[in-house]
Parts: structure tokens; sequence; C-alpha cells
């Protein structure tokens, strides 16, 4: 079994305004650790979050047994001690990748919204039942036309990785051009910022032509008829005034449904004002 737990950590913000990665990890470990990791909301070097630590490095030092791999949304000047400043997303992993591509989500000019880069990791999970790719990633919330346009671009992306499959270009092995196909089997997970009821989520779930894998959402394939647990907004009602829903989702390609055992979400941490949520898979 291969376990995967993703996590909006809001930077280490909890409901109580403390900045606290040590607190993170801590419930991270309480909660059993997963072999994979995906937190979404990194911050490195930014004089106004936590100091304008490097938490990329930290979260390294907190978890030595994982590989990390850093998808920065924005890369710019002006961090703290004359560094470059990041944000972005973070995958820590104990099963090593054979492939890593970083790909930055488009965003539409929207001047009536507030802009932030957003971007999705892809690693590519080797399996004994066969190799997955595992995107994490973190959509825009303050511009609908903005999360359309990155929905699209991860359905291309997926579109995209199954052609290849069942195309591979031309292997020059031992050089640059060495090929190492994407695999057909996808997982992606993170925090969408849309609600089951959007058009962001009915685009996501689309059927896709030319026999191209569907993308399901894991919580309906074993719960059809359970009521969704939400994944924020569960604490923090400052930010969350419409109380407890849920924005936080593992799709995956409808070729994996066979390998899916367990999903579930963590309800009563308040280290950040979203809850981690865990997907166990038979890998």
């Amino acid at each position: 079994m291969l376990t995967i737990v993703s996590w909006n950590i809001q930077y280490g913000k909890g409901v109580d305004g403390v900045i606290d990665l040590t607190r993170i990890a801590q419930q991270i470990r309480i909660d059993g650790l997963p072999d994979i990791l995906c937190l979404q909301e990194i911050s490195r070097n930014y004089p106004a979050t936590d100091g304008g630590c490097d938490q990329f490095a930290e979260l390294q030092n907190l978890f030595p047994e994982y590989e990390s791999f850093f998808g920065a949304a924005h890369d710019r000047v002006g961090g703290h001690n004359g560094v470059r400043k990041q944000f972005g997303n973070l995958i820590l992993t104990r099963r090593t990748p054979t492939q890593v591509l970083h790909h930055l989500l488009p965003s539409p000019a929207d001047p009536a919204a507030k802009f932030l880069s957003r971007q999705t990791s892809e690693l590519i999970i080797p399996s004994t039942s066969g190799a997955f790719r595992l995107m994490n990633t973190h959509l825009e919330f303050f511009s609908e036309k903005q999360q359309l346009a990155q929905v699209q671009r991860l359905r291309e992306l997926h579109v995209e990785a199954s052609s290849q499959f069942h195309e591979p270009g031309i292997d020059l092995p031992d050089t640059p051009f060495e090929l190492l196909v994407r695999p057909e089997k996808m997982i992606i997970c993170g925090d969408f910022n849309f609600t089951p009821d959007s058009k962001s989520y009915q685009q996501m779930t689309a059927p896709f032509a030319n026999n191209v894998s569907d993308l399901v959402d894991a919580w309906d394939v074993l719960h059809p008829a359970i009521s969704r647990t939400p994944t924020c907004g569960i604490f923090d009602h400052k930010q969350w005034k419409n109380g407890p829903h849920c924005r936080d989702y593992f799709f995956l390609s409808k070729n994996l449904i066979p390998q899916i055992k367990e999903i579930s979400v963590n309800t009563k941490t308040a280290a950040s004002d979203h809850q981690p949520v865990r997907l166990i898979i038979k890998a």
C-alpha cells in the first residue's frame, strides 16, 4: 500500500495566527508518516512571512527521511538578507521519482482580482502495479477566469501525457534525449480552491475524448452516499465566513479506481486553515 497526504499548510500559520512548522510536522507524525507528502503554500525568504525563513530548508530538516522537490510558483528579487524570495508547493517523498517536472499554470489577465502565480509539480512514481504521475497543485482563489484556465491546463497536461504514453518519441539512451515515458495513470491532489458544485469542479471531472482516462474524485468513488467531510473552514471562521466546506481533493485517472483503498480527512487539527487529506492506494 502507498499513502499520500495532501495539506495546504498556509506557510505554517495556524488558526491562532502563529506560524509554526514544527507544529505542522508534529501533526503529520502523529497521524502517521505517509509515503508521500504534498504540501501547498510554502514560503521562502519572504520578509513578511515567518521572519523571512526558508521554509523549504526548514521542512527538509524536519523530514530528513524524505527527498524534497519544491515547485516555485514565482521567483523574485527582494527576499530576506538579499536572497531571492519564492512561494509555491512542496512534495516530500520516500519513493524516489524517476522524473520531476514543474508546470507554471496560466493566469489570464483579470484586473479585478488579486494576483498570485500558480503551478503544479509532477513526479513519476515507480510502483509494482505500474508507475503513475503524481501532481501537487494549488489553484487560483480570487479569479474564476484564471481558475478555469488553470483547470483546463491540468486537463491538457493529462491529455499530453496520455498521448506520449501511447505514442512515445524516439529514444536516445544516456543522452539528454533519453526517453522516459510519462505514465497514463495519474493522481493529482492539492488545494483546488473550488467547491463540488462549481464550474471548475464540473470541468475537472468532465469526460475526455480519444480514449483518455477520465478524472474521478476519490471521495465520490469510495463514499458516493456519504456527505463530504469538509477540508477548510472548520476552525477558521474569519477567512471562511461560509463555514466548513471542501476545497481540497484527490482526483485520479479512472484506470486507478481499482487501486483506491481509503480516503480520509483529519478534522481535529487547527494548525492551518485547511485540513490534511489522506489517500491510500494499492501501489
